[in-house]
């Protein structure tokens, strides 16, 4: 990869990537202190020989109990992020593709006795993005030339966050390549070589006593 420019990935206009193969994912409810009340944690664990804990995320308790009677991640999903510089150091999101077909049964979830054919989904399935977008709308919107006629044939996915990444500016190993740097961060999240913020805060300041 070659070196990119200071500040030219924000969050507003962020490094996106995508993890090559889709992972099965393993979810459980988890306790984590300064969750709002009614929200539920919940730990994304990438299912294997090895489980890796990818993410953690807090959802309303009833969207929760939705994902476990949809059966939402009994699938593999795509994995994909972005990432942004922030003060020197490196901020994203995690997010799971999830399918059109996968929301609606959610949504059949929380509220089964009502069909919504013609209404607008659940406001939590809105704000599963950012924009409110596809995963493939935004796509295309960011690849204005893309005339893939299997794409257009493909079914809808929208992306559901499913935590952040963090990375230190004095963790950094690629301070010159923010694009190295964000291929390295994913690939010690997928090899379980990642820490905890908090823990690596701690970390870090014992580091330097």
């Amino acid at each position: 990869m070659s070196s990119s420019e200071p500040g030219k990935f924000t969050r507003e206009n962020p490094l996106t990537f995508i993890v090559p193969e889709p992972l099965l994912l393993r979810v459980e409810r988890v306790d984590k202190p300064g969750a709002s009340p009614g929200d539920q944690p919940v730990a994304f664990t990438r299912a294997g020989p090895k489980h890796v804990l990818l993410a953690v995320n807090a959802y309303p308790a009833q969207l929760v109990n939705a994902f476990f009677a949809s059966d939402a991640f009994g699938e593999p999903v795509i994995v994909v992020g972005a990432a942004w510089e922030d003060e020197g150091g490196i901020r994203g999101e995690l997010s799971a593709l999830l399918s059109e077909r996968v929301m609606q049964a959610i949504q059949e979830s929380v509220s089964p006795e009502e069909k919504r054919e013609s209404e607008s989904r659940e406001p939590w399935a809105a704000s599963a993005s950012a924009s409110g977008q596809s995963f493939e709308e935004a796509m295309a919107a960011s690849e204005e030339d893309d005339d893939d006629d299997d794409a257009a044939d493909a079914e809808t996915h929208f992306p559901l966050v499913i935590g952040a990444v963090l990375r230190f500016p004095e963790n950094r190993k690629f301070p010159n390549d923010f694009e190295l740097e964000v291929d390295d961060l994913m690939r010690s999240i997928l090899e379980g070589r990642a820490m905890d913020a908090a823990e690596k805060r701690i970390d870090n300041l014992l580091g330097g006593i």
